[in-house]
C-alpha cells in the first residue's frame, strides 16, 4: 500500500480540516414579541427580513425562509449536525433584537423596556420531504393574514 498522496490531496490535508456533511437538520423556529404584543409594523418586518439572512450567512446557517407577523417571527433553517439549534436561536434573537431596538427605539417604549422577544421559543424539526410544504404553509399564513399595520 502506497503512503504517497496526490499533490492536491496532500495540500488540502495541510490546510484546516473540516468534516464534510452530507445531511442537514432542518428546523422551524417560532418566537414572539414580549407579551405577544402586536408591535411589529411593516418597517420592522422589512428590517428583520434583511437582518436575519445576514446573521445566518455570518454563522454558516442555511436559511430557507423568514416570515414576520405583528407579534411573532418564524424562521426555517438547516443546520449541520455539529451546530446547535439553541445556540443558533440565541444568536438570531439576541443580535436581531438588539439591532432592531437600535434602529427603531419606539419598540422600547411600546414594549416597556429593553427586551423585545419573549424568552421562550418553539422548535419543530422538519424532514426534507416536508420542506416544500412548510415553506408553502409559511407563505400562505403570512400572505393571507391582514396586512401588517401601517407605519406610524
Amino acid at each position: 500500500m502506497s503512503t504517497k498522496l496526490a499533490p492536491r490531496v496532500k495540500e488540502a490535508l495541510n490546510e484546516r480540516w473540516e468534516p464534510v456533511y452530507r445531511s442537514r437538520l432542518h428546523y422551524l423556529v417560532t418566537w414572539s414579541t414580549r407579551g405577544s404584543r402586536p408591535v411589529l409594523k411593516e418597517r420592522h418586518a422589512r428590517k428583520l427580513q434583511d437582518l436575519i439572512p445576514q446573521l445566518c450567512a455570518e454563522r454558516g446557517i442555511e436559511l430557507l425562509d423568514v416570515a414576520v407577523g405583528q407579534d411573532h417571527v418564524r424562521v426555517l433553517f438547516g443546520l449541520k449536525p455539529s451546530q446547535s439549534v439553541a445556540t443558533t436561536v440565541r444568536e438570531i434573537k439576541s443580535r436581531g433584537g438588539l439591532q432592531l431596538l437600535a434602529d427603531h427605539p419606539e419598540l422600547r417604549v411600546w414594549l416597556g423596556g429593553n427586551l423585545i422577544w419573549d424568552e421562550r421559543y418553539a422548535v419543530e424539526t422538519v424532514s426534507p420531504v416536508r420542506l416544500p410544504r412548510i415553506e408553502q404553509k409559511l407563505r400562505n399564513i403570512h400572505l393571507s393574514q391582514e396586512p401588517l399595520a401601517r407605519a406610524s
